[in-house]
């Protein structure tokens, strides 16, 4: 609390007054929103809603592929399992909506998805049941026809024999990316992309649908459709294409969009969007993640500043951890609300960063590359305190405001009291008001189709999940493996001496740090590539000479935190004498990573940590072929506080995933503690093999359940 209070009184802590937008006001405001009555029907009058008007009487081919790779015509009625492609036409305006994974390569024409007009290379689209499906959108204006590659100039070849009046045609490929086989780890999340098929979308699934893509004519209540509602369009229309601003020195000043609102506004959604549109535009664009519990890019837990250069056609978890961030600082917790002046240091070296790299492009002579924040949808209190901050430090351009129209309240920042900041500020209404389709999201339609609304916690489960299972291709394409169990996986094994074990804010005693390590989900964290003003640059022979002898407490120092605890391993050597090895010392350091010294790279498990030889073994996600490994530059890892505390943990999915705990869990009838116990079902007399960190005995009484994390006067009742 005093770290926070001297904080606002130096002003990067503002507190501020919330200002509520009544519909009153609404009228006279600028570019303020205005509220929009609505009466929704009951669930039982509601009828499927239309969502694909695509005809099935527009012409259709459908593509096999032999075993040799060589593409060739079907016959109309031969089973959708045999089909590698198809391609159709399109009218003007024709929409299609699906759920599934398929690839799409539009040979003539245009077509939107996620606001990028898709035209001539094949994109990779998600549509998963659990986030809003996409729509597919044929444009009446054309582009430029681009050069395709050989497969989808054979298609075309292939299409044109018999067909060439349409106005837009569109192939459709079957993938196996294996993110389809989910529920095979996490059964819950089995029916994401594969689902019943109604009875009205029986013909156009027999029409153009492909393994692995099910298209819908109609959709149920609860169901949501990928829209981009008048407002949006006009926000997007206006932020993308805007005229860039010059400096003292007529110099273009790079775009920042700031993207803000409650929870559950689609600000991650229009982000996505205005991503798409800012790609089209410049080629390259900044992502700034400030969502601690709903990372875009990055894995829960870290902000991060991405490079993005190709479009976002899919939900978060599609794409965790592909790209390795240009920037990121971990703080192992899903909230900042315990700790937020590093959350608001973190921001502020992220936007350092980014000027950095303006600066730097504007003396090479380079064009400006524009950054979209994404900001986290805690908009009261604290969290608005904390949004001033962010402001403060990024300096937007422009500041996109969601808001919910059946109430028109919205956290308004005053940018009057932000010193050197005056964007634009533009109102888009919620997601929530202008996607649903009516109903409960968590009922099941006529079609039997049953709506998954998963949970902020269900979010960080996926990510996580897709994070630790992706796998690459030879060729540098991302796929996911699910049929190998992360026990089965071959760990890293790296030298305990060669790391810091980074401790956080957790009062562990050192005899008991690789304990605590142990089993548990980490930070991996390297050398940065681009250090602070100021701050030593490490090379990589400085690098390799850490690991000489062990990382240095010296070089643990300058890879810390400003008055940071450590344990100095060469005290501790003093203590233990000549017997104890330099590989059984640790280098242990109680605080975090430098944020000017060091970057986040991903997770890691640590699967085992072998004492005698003195090496931690480490389930690490597999990095992009095409990317320069970055493994020589990593220097420690960073253990969390535990789920009670908003931790970031491993998901109990990928613990159980394999048969490995049924096979090794379990008690004898001697294990049993003094309290009331239920037999679990794996559990027989005798007992088998026991495993560590898991257990499925069940005690009961007094204070036998897990403890629960309550907020007391942080709640957002009492705020």
């Amino acid at each position: 609390m005093d770290a926070l209070a001297s904080r606002r009184s130096t002003r990067v802590f503002t507190p501020k007054a919330l200002r509520t937008v009544s519909s009153s006001q609404t009228g006279s405001q600028t570019g303020s929103p205005t509220p929009r009555t609505q009466s929704p029907q009951p669930r039982s009058m509601q009828e499927p809603m239309l969502v694909t008007t695509w005809d099935t009487t527009m012409p259709v081919v459908a593509i096999g592929q032999s075993q040799t790779g060589e593409l060739h015509v079907l016959d109309a009625q031969a089973p959708i399992s045999q089909r590698h492609a198809v391609v159709f036409g399109m009218q003007a305006n024709d929409t299609l909506v699906f759920q599934g994974i398929c690839d799409i390569c539009v040979l003539k024409g245009t077509v939107r998805v996620y606001e990028h007009e898709s035209s001539g290379q094949w994109d990779r689209v998600y549509s998963p049941v659990s986030h809003p499906l996409v729509s597919l959108r044929a444009q009446t204006q054309t582009k430029d026809e681009a050069e395709r590659d050989a497969e989808a100039q054979h298609m075309y070849e292939l299409w044109a024999t018999s067909h060439n009046e349409c106005e837009v045609v569109v192939a459709v490929r079957a993938v196996d990316c294996g993110l389809e086989h989910l529920g095979r780890v996490a059964p819950a999340y089995a029916s994401l992309f594969t689902g019943s098929v109604a009875a009205d979308s029986e013909q156009l699934v027999q029409a153009i649908g492909v393994p692995g893509m099910t298209p819908m004519r109609t959709v149920n209540a609860g169901v949501q459709v990928l829209q981009t509602p008048e407002d949006w369009a006009q926000a997007l229309d206006q932020a993308s294409t805007m005229p860039q601003r010059l400096d003292d020195e007529f110099e273009p000043i790079a775009p920042v969009y700031a993207v803000a609102g409650a929870q559950g506004q689609g600000k991650s959604t229009f982000s996505r969007m205005l991503v798409n549109r800012l790609v089209a535009r410049f080629g390259r664009v900044f992502y700034m993640e400030t969502d601690l519990g709903q990372s875009e890019f990055a894995a829960p837990g870290a902000l991060s500043l991405t490079l993005v250069s190709a479009p976002v056609l899919g939900p978060p978890f599609t794409h965790t951890g592909r790209t390795e961030a240009y920037h990121a600082a971990y703080m192992g917790v899903v909230t900042p609300k315990n700790d937020p002046d590093r959350y608001a240091a973190c921001v502020l070296r992220l936007a350092q960063v980014y000027r950095d790299h303006v600066r730097s492009e504007r003396a090479r002579g380079s064009p400006a590359v524009p950054m979209v924040v994404n900001t986290q949808g805690w908009t009261r209190g604290l969290g608005l305190d904390l949004l001033y901050a962010l402001c403060q430090s990024v300096c937007p351009t422009h500041f996109v405001q969601a808001y919910d129209p059946a109430t028109s309240d919205a956290s308004l920042v005053d940018f009057a009291t932000v010193e050197g900041c005056d964007p634009q500020v533009l109102w888009i209404t919620g997601m929530s008001s202008d996607r649903m389709q009516g109903g409960d999201a968590g009922d099941a339609g006529e079609s039997g189709r049953r709506v998954q609304k998963l949970a902020a916690h269900d979010m960080r489960t996926l990510s996580l999940l897709s994070l630790m299972y992706s796998a690459w291709t030879a060729q540098g394409v991302a796929t996911w493996n699910m049929h190998k169990p992360l026990a089965a996986r071959t760990p890293v094994r790296v030298p305990i001496c060669d790391l810091v074990f980074w401790m956080g804010e957790e009062d562990v005693p050192p005899s008991q740090v690789l304990r605590a390590v142990n089993g548990t989900l980490v930070g991996v964290v390297c050398v940065a590539r681009a250090p602070g003003a100021g701050a030593h640059e490490w090379s990589r022979d400085e690098i390799r000479g850490l690991y000489a002898d062990g990382v240095s407490d010296q070089a643990a120092a300058a890879l810390s935190e400003p008055g940071a605890r450590m344990l100095l391993r060469s005290h501790v050597r003093a203590r233990m004498g000549d017997d104890a090895g330099p590989v059984l010392v640790p280098q242990i350091v109680y605080g975090m990573p430098s944020l000017t010294a060091t970057t986040f790279l991903t997770h890691a498990l640590v699967r085992s940590i072998d004492v005698r030889s003195g090496h931690v073994h480490l389930v690490i996600p597999p990095q992009s072929p095409a990317m320069e490994s970055p493994m020589y530059r990593v220097v420690g890892i960073v253990k969390g506080p535990g789920p009670s505390a908003f931790g970031v943990d491993v998901p109990v999915q990928a613990m159980l995933d394999g048969g490995f705990a049924e096979r090794a869990m379990g008690a004898s009838s001697g294990r049993h503690t003094a309290a009331r116990r239920r037999r679990a079902p794996m559990e027989t007399n005798v007992g088998i093999q026991e495993a560590p960190y898991v257990s499925v005995e069940v005690d009961e009484g007094v204070g036998a359940s897990a403890a629960r994390a309550r907020g007391g006067q942080t709640r957002r009742a009492l705020q």
